[in-house]
């Protein structure tokens, strides 16, 4: 890789007349390629009766075109090594791929055509339609799943962000082939589109390329992204259980709204997070409560990013009888940690495994072209690798305990858990 972190003047970023914008970054020494991005739609375009609809549609995608069946669209791509998947969130659907050098416009082609003329062959829309299901219903059985969907439910109570993507066996099984066709029609298209690529191609093939493939891609019938609604986060803390028999391990949760993403207070709250419940062997939760204590199989603390409202959350796998016991614990390492500074030592072996983990995910491919969506996706601007030492340089303790007790508050704790029933 170069020695040099990728900035505004080594990034190639161009936008088409089609709303789609290609981000790109070379790698001379790399004779493959990789490429991620995200378009429309996402799962909040779902109707209240059909969620899973977007999910269905994009698993739809890779199973044939108009012009390539199943067998000889997936021939394709493995006969030159290469890779390619689509998925949904909630705000959209994302894709990523690898190829050789020599075959990027062939992969992206593809991609365009799976996306832009997909077949929704009555054979697959079956055979996926009960993938989809059997996903469910393996899901449903996870107590870990299930308590981060009892989670969501309670956290986000009438966001679209309070479904999972895949829907709901009900829902999914009420779906009509004809409803994906329709949903796909309005809402797949190029504006919106964005690619960020690297490897082993100049950024300026890069572009010849992408105007050739996705920037020809035109769509009259796609239709604005959904708006995502207000969120109104909880006035006063909730507990819920989902009784799962025969289990056992319980899987619990533990959350409060998340900063913006993109804020300083997020930064902050990085570092915190790190401290809380990431660094070593789970940081201070997993110290305390896994460790000491021997409540928990696995602990760990996550602080959510994306557009919209985000959680930040404490998760935890323990024996049914330490449940109660767990949260207890986890309550007082809260507790502790919105009453009193982190300590210095803390703080700076955080600050040096984050800096260490700056260049560790640039010595990849993937590794770079995933933070250039994510760039892209927050506008954090091309230099924003650049300056992020220095902003990780400057967290203090004090703003990490400020920020604790401004988003820690522990009598508006949303805490859900699934296993077995509670005595």
């Amino acid at each position: 890789m170069n020695n040099s972190m990728p900035n505004s003047k080594t990034i190639l970023r161009e936008s088409w007349s089609n709303g789609a914008t290609l981000l790109a970054y070379p790698n001379p020494t790399s004779p493959a390629v990789y490429f991620t991005g995200y378009m429309q739609p996402g799962t909040i375009a779902d109707p209240d009766e059909f969620y899973g609809l977007a999910s269905f549609t994009t698993d739809m995608l890779m199973t044939g075109t108009k012009r390539l069946n199943f067998q000889r669209l997936h021939d394709r791509i493995e006969s030159i090594g290469a890779s390619l998947s689509l998925g949904t969130g909630h705000l959209s659907t994302t894709f990523f791929g690898q190829c050789l050098r020599e075959d990027l416009e062939t992969i992206w082609g593809l991609l365009v055509e799976a996306a832009q003329e997909p077949a929704f062959a009555e054979k697959q829309f079956k055979r996926v339609r009960n993938q989809i299901l059997t996903g469910i219903a393996i899901q449903n059985q996870d107590t870990a799943e299930m308590a981060s969907q009892a989670f969501n439910r309670a956290f986000y109570g009438s966001h679209p962000y309070a479904h999972p993507t895949v829907g709901y066996a009900q829902t999914v099984s009420a779906i009509h082939k004809d409803q994906l066709e329709a949903f796909h029609s309005t809402h797949y298209g190029p504006n919106g589109l964005v690619m960020a690529v690297c490897g082993g191609i100049e950024p300026e093939t890069a572009r010849e390329i992408f105007s050739r493939t996705v920037g020809s891609w035109n769509s009259d019938r796609q239709c604005p992204p959904e708006p995502l609604p207000p969120f109104i986060p909880p006035t006063s803390s909730i507990r819920s259980h989902v009784a799962l028999e025969g289990k056992n391990q319980s899987d619990l949760v533990i959350g409060v709204p998340a900063p913006k993403t993109v804020s300083r207070d997020y930064q902050v709250c990085s570092i915190g997070n790190s401290i809380l419940g990431r660094y070593g062997l789970m940081g201070r939760i997993g110290k305390a409560v896994r460790e000491k204590a021997g409540l928990a199989y696995e602990v760990s603390s996550h602080l959510g990013a994306g557009i919209g409202p985000t959680a930040w959350t404490i998760a935890a796998g323990v024996n049914p009888d330490n449940l109660e016991k767990a949260i207890k614990l986890l309550k007082q390492e809260l507790l502790r940690f919105r009453s009193e500074p982190v300590s210095q030592q803390e703080l700076e072996n955080v600050k040096t495994q984050a800096l260490g983990r700056l260049p560790l995910s640039l010595e990849t491919n993937a590794g770079i072209a995933s933070i250039l969506v994510s760039i892209e996706r927050y506008g954090y601007g091309l230099d924003h690798l650049v300056q992020l030492p220095a902003i990780i340089e400057s967290v203090t303790a004090e703003e990490i305990l400020e920020s604790a007790q401004r988003y820690w508050d522990l009598e508006r704790l949303v805490i859900t858990s699934a296993g077995r029933a509670l005595t």
